[in-house]
């Protein structure tokens, strides 16, 4: 019995997508640090 587990298309277009999102959402929030802390700076001083 051969019990291995083939990884297809699919499976590779999933986790591609899947990888893509996360990283998308990662940058969107380093991106939104300079800007957000842009607004705030003047608030401290």
């Amino acid at each position: 019995m051969n019990n291995k587990t083939t990884y297809g298309w699919k499976d590779l277009l999933t986790d591609t997508a899947i990888i893509a999102v996360a990283c998308g959402i990662v940058l969107v929030i380093i991106g939104s640090f300079p800007d957000f802390f842009g607004r705030n700076l003047h608030l401290l001083k």
